[in-house]
């Protein structure tokens, strides 16, 4: 990405500010010196008081495929009736509903299961609890070799379908197919380890043959690996939007920018197809989906963070496939979860808008361990991303590494890190995190 190219990360961060200064400055009218209620004006509606959310759970903790009974009968509004329960299950499935719910969970993670009440006048909260999931007995953990020993195979694939149109959110749009190429180890052992690889470019360029990421593919899958390195919509091919991802970018970003921050949705959309069109095809391609890593550079690291962060419904329920009809090519049955992300200098402007869009932080316990990778100097995307990053993980909890590139600036490649090139720096932290079985 250009440095002129990164102005919408730069600038994600003052879209809140902006939305609290629109809501100050616009709306409503205010009297100049009449009291209210005096003149036959009526008093003011009682203010409803919220309900509250409670509910159980159990059992929060076991092995995939686990069964869990949820009961919200806990919760109560104090000054009318709660009219809703929904009920989100942190997978990718279906949210829920009823005071009582019962949902199966088929793969090892960390879940966050979350209660909505909402009452009779329309006022709401939630409650939520951490579901542990983890592997199958019999579910044996990848074995990878160290040192480069498969023959690679490759091949390119179509894994779903988008609209491309004319202008963003145009009613004109034509279906584009979208590809990935394949690498498979030959003669490697069944119950594969995965890896996404995803090219950068500022949204608006750049390939899935960038000579960096086919290294990097070729180093991961001589060691045992499944990998994919995917394409997905750039700026130019407006890609469908939600209706409100559309009126953020109208009315909250600048005008400068509006294109690549609109690009940023339908980009993320395809990379969580990806994924599950690799859990989709797992058992033909002998690949354990406990193990998948996602890793990115620049844009591509953007999408590798929505990966391993984002709620299972982001990216994929905001357009209903009535709206959509591609979206029915891109396995929606399936998970998008990976276990570890892969970050190369990348940065959080997908999670900063989803905030924004309904105030709610993406960063919890259930995310994957990430492995930071920045320069100090870069000029494209600022080193503050990086930290912004390891500071969300430090308040999790969750597991990650933090490695800035003294003096490096945008792009890298040729970094070392204490002796280790990146790819052998991404295998260490993927092996420590999954506890892979690794022979020379």
């Amino acid at each position: 990405m250009g440095p002129a190219r990164f102005s919408v990360a730069l600038r994600a961060s003052c879209f809140s500010a902006l939305f609290v200064l629109l809501a100050a400055c616009g709306g409503g009218s205010s009297s100049a010196g009449g009291d209210e209620g005096v003149g036959g004006t009526p008093p003011p509606a009682p203010i409803n008081t919220a309900p509250i959310a409670a509910f159980s759970a159990s059992p929060t903790t076991g092995v995939a495929a686990l069964t869990v009974t949820l009961d919200a009968a806990a919760s109560r509004d104090p000054d009318g009736q709660i009219a809703t329960y929904s009920w989100s299950f942190g997978d990718s499935t279906a949210a829920g509903s009823g005071v009582t719910a019962t949902h199966t969970f088929s793969n090892p993670g960390q879940y966050s299961v979350v209660l909505t009440v909402t009452d009779n006048r329309g006022a709401s909260s939630s409650a939520s609890t951490i579901v542990d999931v983890r592997p199958r007995a019999g579910s044996a953990v990848p074995s990878v070799r160290r040192n480069a020993t498969y023959p690679v195979l490759y091949s390119t694939h179509v894994y779903g379908q988008g609209l491309q149109h004319s202008t963003w959110g145009g009613e004109t749009a034509i279906p584009v197919e979208l590809e990935l190429d394949l690498f498979e180890p030959q003669g490697a052992p069944a119950g594969r380890p995965a890896l996404v690889i995803i090219h950068g470019g500022a949204f608006r360029d750049g390939s899935r043959t960038q000579a960096q990421l086919v290294s990097f593919a070729e180093y991961f899958t001589s060691r045992g690996w499944v990998s994919i390195s995917i394409d997905y919509r750039l700026l130019g091919d407006r890609g469908t939007l939600s209706p409100e991802w559309l009126q953020y970018v109208q009315n909250q970003v600048l005008p400068a920018d509006r294109d690549q921050a609109a690009a940023l949705y339908p980009a993320a959309r395809d990379a969580k197809a990806a994924v599950r069109w690799l859990y989709a095809n797992a058992a033909t391609y002998q690949i354990n989906t406990d193990y998948v890593t996602a890793m990115g550079g620049s844009a591509g690291a953007y999408l590798a963070i929505v990966l391993g962060v984002t709620d299972p419904e982001d990216f994929r329920d905001e357009v209903p496939v009535s709206a959509d009809p591609t979206l029915a090519t891109t396995h929606l049955d399936q998970p998008s979860r990976v276990r570890t992300v892969i970050d190369h200098w990348g940065g959080l402007a997908h999670l900063r808008i989803l905030e924004d869009l309904d105030g709610r932080s993406r960063f919890d316990v259930s995310d994957a361990p990430v492995s930071i990778v920045h320069g100090t100097n870069d000029p494209t995307v600022p080193f503050t991303e990086a930290e912004a990053l390891r500071d969300a993980y430090v308040s999790t909890g969750v597991a990650f590494d933090f490695h800035p590139l003294e003096g490096r600036g945008h792009g890298p490649w040729d970094a070392t890190v204490e002796d280790m090139t990146l790819e052998e720096l991404a295998m260490a932290f993927v092996i420590e995190q999954q506890a892979l079985t690794v022979s020379e």
